[in-house]
């Protein structure tokens, strides 16, 4: 019984659960105050969904650009937006207040990658000095998701590659607009659906580190002297007989790592070994490699172009 009374209300918590699938078209503009160019947001499609996944909503309007007149024409191409649409739409301020009430509250906010939530934080930064999204809550890729739930691994599948595996006539949708993108995205996420399929890829936005964690971008070290760099982790196994090496050269960052001279005390081989450090967020990841050595004359002709 009580078994049964706790499926009961994991069933209502899920039927009552909201989520917003959203998409945004945006144009790349020359920002002067910043100096840099900027996507910038001209179009919010969103559709809401109750927790058995039924429409109950639907979001759409055209932002006004603070940037430029006119939009580029390969823009203007793919997505069939025209000059007149953007300069009857309202502004960035006005659609993120408007989207904000129509989101609501306790909602699961869905992007086909994570590409639009980068780029409207961009947008918040620049245009309206916020740095965090207002109606997000709990997001997820759904991107991600599908992909899992198609067993497709390595690159990134596109929503019209995503839709041709599923059955999903991607052309009944407005494709590259933000709602029928919208729209076709919900339809993905209906066709793969598994009760707590979602829940690994889930993010609680509302915890102190999500934007800076969001916002890092990975990059690989290469200051011998950083922090990030650990001297004792910078030991390699030799590749014949597992032992460690010694370095008998000098460490040099060569394409995107730090490589040195090395002999094997067991082997007598020589050879070059090979340590990466990328930083991420909270961590810092190692990767080690080592190849047999080229001839010394060769490595100093290689360590003069290196220079």
């Amino acid at each position: 019984m009580f078994l049964d009374l706790f499926k009961s209300k994991k069933r209502r918590r899920a039927e009552s659960q909201t989520f917003v699938v959203l998409d945004l078209e945006w144009n790349s503009a020359y920002c002067k105050w910043e100096g840099r160019f900027l996507n910038e947001i001209i179009e919010f499609g969103a559709v809401k969904l109750d927790g058995n996944l039924r429409e109950i909503g639907r979001f759409q309007c055209f932002v006004r650009s603070q940037l430029t007149n006119r939009l580029r024409g390969r823009f203007k191409g793919l997505t069939n937006i025209s000059n007149e649409d953007m300069r009857s739409g309202i502004s960035f301020q006005e659609a993120v207040r408007r989207f904000t009430d129509w989101a609501g509250e306790d909602t699961v906010t869905l992007t086909w990658s994570n590409t639009d939530i980068h780029t409207l934080v961009d947008n918040l930064q620049t245009l309206m000095s916020r740095k965090s999204i207002p109606f997000l809550y709990r997001y997820a890729d759904l991107q991600k998701y599908v992909q899992q739930r198609l067993g497709v691994t390595g690159n990134q599948i596109s929503l019209s590659a995503a839709a041709e595996r599923l059955g999903v006539d991607f052309k009944e949708y407005a494709a590259h607009r933000a709602l029928g993108d919208a729209l076709c995205s919900a339809e993905l996420l209906r066709r793969t659906w598994v009760e707590g399929g979602l829940d690994p890829f889930l993010v609680d936005t509302t915890v102190p580190d999500y934007y800076a964690r969001m916002l890092f971008k990975p990059f690989v070290v290469s200051d011998l002297n950083s922090s990030d760099v650990d001297r004792d982790k910078m030991r390699v196994r030799c590749p014949d007989c597992g032992r460690y090496m010694k370095k008998i050269g000098r460490w040099q960052f060569v394409n995107g790592a730090f490589r040195a001279r090395m002999r094997c005390p067991r082997c007598n081989g020589e050879f070059m070994g090979q340590v990466r450090f990328k930083k991420y967020f909270d961590h810092v990841a190692i990767n080690k490699s080592a190849h047999p050595a080229p001839p010394k004359e060769k490595a100093a002709e290689e360590t003069v172009k290196a220079e």
